[in-house]
Parts: C-alpha cells; sequence; structure tokens
C-alpha cells in the first residue's frame, strides 16, 4: 500500500513539473534598436557605472576610442542637438554631454539602467541636456545635427526602419557617424564575430537615402586579424569610422540684380 502511495507521488510530482517546463515562457534576446537593449559598446568593454564609479571608471578607455578625434571628425559643436544610438552605459553620451555644453541637447536611445541611474543621481552635471528616449520614433524630426552609432549598427535587426527615423530626424545635411568592428573583407556581417565589412555598412546606408561623405582611418588597428570577438576589449579592435550625411535641400535661388539705369 504504501508503495502504491509512493509511486503516485511520484507520477503527480513528474506531470506537475512537466507542465511548468513546457509553459515557461521563451526570453527573447533580439536586439532591438527601437527598445532600451545594451549596445556591444557598452555590455562588451565591461563598463558598468555600478562598478565604476562615473566618468573616473572609463577614462582608461579614452586611449584606445579616441572620442575627442571622434568628434573632431564629425564635427561636433557647442549647440549641437545630437543622438547616441543604443547608448548602452552612456560612454559617449557624457562625451557629447560635454562638448556640445548646456546650449545643447543629447538624445540618449537604448540606454542601460545603469545611465538612467547615473543621470537621476546627478552624476553628469548639466543632465538636463540629455534626454533618455526608448524609441527611435521619439526622435524629433528634423531637430538632429548628428547621429552616433558606436559598435550597434550590427545589431539592428530592421536596418532600413531604424535609418528611416535618423533619416527623418536629422537637419537637411546632418550627419551620421558610425563606428563598427571591421570583418576583414569589404563585404558581410558575422554574428560570431560581432564584425561586418564596410562596404556593407555602406551599401546600407545609401541604400536608405543617406550619402557617403568620408571615412577615418584613426581607429584601425593592424594588430587585428579579424577572427575574435575580443571579449572585454572590443573598443581597442580594427575599427571603421564613417561618416554619412542627410541630403541637404537645395538653396532658394537667389534673384537677378537689377542693372542700374543709365
Amino acid at each position: 500500500m504504501m508503495r502504491h502511495r509512493y509511486l503516485l507521488i511520484v507520477l503527480c510530482l513528474t506531470f506537475v513539473l512537466g507542465a511548468c517546463q513546457r509553459e515557461a515562457p521563451v526570453e527573447d534576446t533580439t536586439a532591438d534598436p527601437d527598445s532600451a537593449a545594451m549596445s556591444d559598446s557598452s555590455a562588451a568593454d565591461r563598463i558598468h557605472d555600478d562598478e565604476i564609479p562615473g566618468r573616473a571608471g572609463e577614462l582608461a578607455r579614452d586611449a584606445g576610442s579616441k572620442p575627442q578625434e571622434v568628434m573632431d571628425f564629425m564635427g561636433i559643436n557647442r549647440g549641437d542637438v545630437v543622438a547616441d544610438i543604443l547608448a548602452g552605459g552612456g560612454y559617449y553620451t557624457y562625451l557629447l554631454r560635454e562638448r556640445v555644453g548646456p546650449t545643447g541637447q543629447v538624445f540618449a536611445q537604448g540606454y542601460s539602467p545603469a545611465l538612467a541611474a547615473r543621470v537621476d543621481r546627478g552624476d553628469l552635471a548639466q543632465a538636463g541636456n540629455i534626454m533618455l528616449i526608448d524609441s527611435l520614433s521619439q526622435l524629433p524630426d528634423g531637430a538632429l545635427d548628428a547621429v552616433f552609432i558606436v559598435r550597434a549598427f550590427h545589431l539592428f535587426p530592421d536596418p532600413d526602419t531604424a535609418l528611416g527615423h535618423m533619416l527623418r530626424a536629422l537637419k537637411p545635411g546632418g550627419e551620421v557617424g558610425v563606428i563598427e568592428v571591421r570583418l576583414g573583407q569589404e563585404h558581410g556581417h558575422d554574428m560570431q564575430t560581432h564584425r561586418m565589412g564596410e562596404q556593407t555598412v555602406i551599401e546600407a546606408f545609401q541604400s536608405a537615402g543617406f550619402q557617403f561623405i568620408s571615412n577615418s582611418t584613426i581607429l584601425r588597428n593592424p594588430s587585428d586579424d579579424h577572427t575574435e570577438f575580443w571579449e572585454g576589449r572590443r573598443h581597442l579592435t580594427d575599427r571603421m569610422l564613417l561618416k554619412f550625411g542627410r541630403p541637404g535641400e537645395p538653396a532658394p535661388a537667389t534673384p537677378p540684380t537689377a542693372s542700374a539705369g543709365p
């Protein structure tokens, strides 16, 4: 009798556990630029504000990332309105905020909880010029001087939609700066190593209506053999730095000057 009861209990537990496993939800890990997903530029470099206090913990990254040279290449000036896409922990959000000053503004999309907490704590001076947004659709029409996408473009599941939002939000003549880790060949997109070919990026932007303006070699690293992910050292890889522009609207025609009379 006791044996039958024991078997009955075991069968009941097996049924319950099996039902729980069948009903357990599957986590969606798709990186979506219209969500608050953390970008590769923050997650892979292990820069977290809960581990390293504020800007002081990010200084070691500057030598490899060369943010001042990158912002110079993009022509970021005081008073500009810019966006940091898939901002993660806010490495570039902070630096852009510092560059544009209190008269400028930085939209940070795809931010981590650490960046939100950092802003809430008041760790960022003049934090009032940082606007945290959850979706690219929240970018205001025709308001941006520049957009930064730092090692995050390869994460976009729908590049055309994302680039369409950026094109809409840029001023005529506004620009997008893209930093991506090189694949080692002109075309391709490898999510195992999180690398892209330069021509793949250029063609995606051109297809979306952007003009390719120029590139820079300041982030090249010839010691990178383009085969690995470089866990924790993504800011030291061989990276492309590309600049794209929203085509400017034609200037209004100047009326002919009346000739002077005799």
